[in-house]
């Protein structure tokens, strides 16, 4: 069988309060911080990243068309015993220049397609993160409310019972009965004054007259 509710007072609720604000307080700080680093490589993508690449290819192109000269002097220049010039140094440098640039013309392939899937998976990602933000924006403040409300009712309880208490132990005080001894005392006193404290005697018949 139910015993009924034991309540007390509010601090339970309001721990829980407490607890609730600091969770909702955790889960935007994550979200906020998560939403940012999501976008800002998004950013990177789209500017930063196309930039450098851009940078990068014109960059090994002009290193890839100097080392192709340097190759070509050392070519057609002859050494002093009429023999052809080693170049193997220079196809050395004219190779690794090819590398470099086609690592770069890559990149910006790849750039370029990663741009569009990215922007497909950062959208996954915000609805993924739209049930937590609901929690956060409306969930938290709603349950919040609530516990105060429930708080407050309860704080108005107790403070209703405690002048209820108060009010029936005065009454009970008031309208306690006289003692027992002190009630038999007075009944002695009015017994002693109204009533025979002897047996009763009938009176004599008189004789009769002749």
């Amino acid at each position: 069988m139910d015993a009924g509710a034991n309540l007390r007072d509010a601090r339970t609720l309001m721990a829980a309060k407490a607890i609730l604000v600091k969770a909702g307080r955790s889960f935007a700080t994550a979200i906020e911080e998560a939403q940012s680093d999501a976008e800002r490589f998004g950013m990177w993508l789209d500017g930063e990243g196309q930039a450098h690449w851009d940078r990068q290819r014109r960059l090994r192109t002009e290193k890839l068309n100097i080392d192709k000269s340097a190759l070509f002097r050392k070519q057609i220049q002859p050494t002093a015993d009429g023999r052809p010039p080693s170049v193997i140094d220079e196809k050395r440098a004219v190779a690794r220049s090819e590398v470099a640039l086609q690592h770069a013309e890559s990149c910006l392939r790849n750039l370029k397609r990663w741009r569009g899937e990215y922007q497909r998976l950062l959208a996954q990602f915000r609805a993924g993160m739209n049930p937590l933000s609901h929690y956060v924006d409306q969930v938290v403040p709603t349950a919040t409310a609530s516990l105060n409300r429930m708080a407050q009712a309860i704080d108005a309880y107790l403070a209703t019972t405690v002048k209820r208490t108060d009010a029936g132990e005065s009454e009970s005080l008031t309208q306690m009965p006289r003692d027992s001894s002190a009630s038999g005392g007075l009944g002695s006193i009015r017994r002693g004054t109204d009533e025979p404290t002897g047996p009763v005697r009938e009176p004599e018949s008189e004789p009769p007259q002749s």
